[in-house]
């Protein structure tokens, strides 16, 4: 039996030409590549999907920690791959502190202790080795998108916050037309969502959105947005444009201090709501779910 040898990491540097580290990595089971800027790296992570980045504390065109914020806000890097900085001078507690908040996993010195950087770059490579494999089960792999433990998972953290801050919280269930699931579907739809909003697949053709702070109207507005994306970015002509073709149900409660409920169980009402809720004034393709046209009686997901 042939054994296939692993790719080697893939570590990307943004450093000047004159600070080159492909001596450091000569003969080491690594592939580099080295750009001069902080925006050559951004332009460079749409191409290669780096294990780890390294960058000059001063670039050309920004800092190394405004370029670790730009790099940390690409969803093809977010907060896995380790990004370390090469400073000339021991960072000030208040470099720590921005590092920090940029996103930054670790400061070594410039130019470097070649054994140091190895050594240091092993180890954070093996703490983002642990991070995929944990999160493995958590993440679709078609579409990049939480599965149905990590929304059951993301659903309790939500309720918990909410409850303690006193708001709300809703599930907006999408359901495609039945068929060949449009690959877009899922980004376009993560892409619509805020920022604080929760996006999975509970199939390839059904996904959920968990809105925290969100009531039933603000549940309305959250789907009427996320549908026009979807039936504009896909075209007039797809499937998932027509009215017929996307079907929405959806769950909220506006104080869940006040109106306790297992967060858990928005979900699955949600999604009963697809199919048997009450339609939405003005809004046939989207129902809400009703306690008295279907019973609930339990939670899982």
């Amino acid at each position: 039996m042939t054994v296939t040898a692993a790719a080697p990491p893939l570590i990307l540097i943004a450093a000047s030409p004159e600070h080159s580290l492909t001596s450091v990595f000569a003969g080491r089971h690594y592939a580099l590549v080295q750009v001069p800027t902080g925006t050559r790296a951004l332009e460079c992570v749409r191409e290669v999907r780096p294990d780890a980045i390294i960058l000059d504390a001063s670039l050309p065109d920004m800092s190394g920690i405004d370029a670790c914020l730009l790099l940390h806000g690409d969803l093809r890097i977010g907060q896995t791959v380790p990004i370390l900085i090469l400073a000339p001078t021991q960072p000030t507690p208040e470099q720590r502190v921005a590092a920090l908040r940029a996103g930054v996993w670790d400061f070594l010195p410039s130019p470097p202790d070649p054994e140091e950087l190895v050594l240091s770059l092993e180890t954070h490579l093996q703490a983002k080795r642990n991070i995929d494999v944990a999160i493995a089960g958590l993440v679709d792999p078609a579409t990049g998108l939480h599965t149905r433990p990590a929304l059951a998972r993301r659903a309790r953290e939500l309720g918990a916050l909410m409850s303690r801050a006193r708001g709300g919280l809703a599930c907006v269930v999408f359901a495609l037309e039945a068929g060949p699931a449009d690959p877009k579907a899922g980004s376009l739809l993560a892409r619509s969502a805020r920022v604080s909003d929760v996006v999975g697949a509970l199939s390839p053709n059904e996904f959920a959105v968990l809105a925290p702070g969100t009531d039933h109207t603000g549940a309305v507005k959250l789907a009427q947005r996320i549908r026009g994306a979807l039936r504009d970015v896909v075209g007039a002509g797809s499937p998932s444009a027509s009215k017929s073709a996307l079907q929405v149900g959806y769950d909220a409660v506006s104080n869940l201090k006040y109106s306790p409920i297992d967060p858990v169980a928005l979900l699955l009402r949600a999604t009963t709501a697809v199919r048997n809720g009450t339609p939405e004034p003005g809004c046939p393709w989207m129902r809400r779910f009703d306690e008295a046209k279907r019973p609930y009686k339990g939670a899982g997901v």
